[in-house]
């Protein structure tokens, strides 16, 4: 299990954005919430290494734009990781084996969960970008109330994640990730396989869709709005 390169060597970019949700606080712990309320069909949506940049308020805004909840845990408090940090081999390090695990972040996600069922929104998947793809299908193999996981330039991936994960899996990949036709071959063998679906952006770089993205850029806008479209459609069906 390894970080992607180009999350450990290149810079997040610096943007400017208005969330349209809300930043709530349950037992502590802090979230970011946006889409209509009512809605039965949620997503618990995990960031990447970089946390609550402004990015990701923006591709979790424009997931909710199709009738979906979408909740966004702050797993790192509000200490995302930096390129000071990432220089640092033992900032890394412990980021693998502690703060990144999925052991560590497990409740948190379980927590996330719990606010939209308070809420009235019971059918639930889990959207991941880069780290954040980890914590997603990690949740998909254990008993943690969701579906379906859509992963994003996903990093940290190991085979047997696949192996155990529960519902079906969008596998969305940049040219800076391994193609994981394995892994994906995995997911489409089991009886989940048929809702299941892959797709790769070869002229994209790791996290386009997340903090590194040039959201100026219309191709890579374009790609992006691909992604969401993707997602969005992917949680409607796996979710109904």
């Amino acid at each position: 299990m390894s970080f992607i390169s180009a999350c450990c060597n290149t810079p997040p970019v610096q943007a400017e954005y208005t969330p349209t949700g809300e930043t709530v606080e349950h037992d502590g712990l802090k979230y970011y919430i946006v889409g209509d309320k009512g809605a039965s069909q949620g997503v618990v949506f995990c960031y990447d290494i970089f946390g609550l940049h402004p990015h990701a308020y923006q591709v979790a805004d424009k997931i909710s734009l199709s009738g979906l909840r979408v909740i966004v845990p702050d797993f790192l408090q509000g200490n995302p990781l930096t390129m000071a940090l990432l220089s640092d081999p033992s900032v890394l390090q412990d980021f693998k084996t502690r703060r990144g695990a999925w052991g560590y972040n497990r409740d948190m996600f379980k927590a996330s969960v719990a606010v939209l069922h308070n809420e009235g929104t019971t059918k639930i998947g889990a959207a991941g970008f880069c780290w954040g793809a980890k914590l997603a299908i990690c949740a998909l193999g254990e008993d943690c109330g969701i579906k379906s996981a859509s992963l994003v330039h996903p990093s940290m991936m190991e085979l047997k994640d696949f192996e155990q994960a529960q519902g079906p899996v969008l596998l969305l990949t940049s040219n800076d990730e391994p193609e994981m036709n394995e892994e994906f071959a995995v997911i489409k063998a089991k009886p989940v396989g048929k809702l299941s679906y892959q797709e790769r952006f070869p002229d994209r770089i790791h996290e386009f869709c997340a903090a590194r993205g040039d959201f100026a850029d219309p191709a890579v806008v374009k790609d992006v709005n691909r992604v969401v479209q993707l997602t969005a459609g992917f949680f409607k069906k796996t979710l109904a």
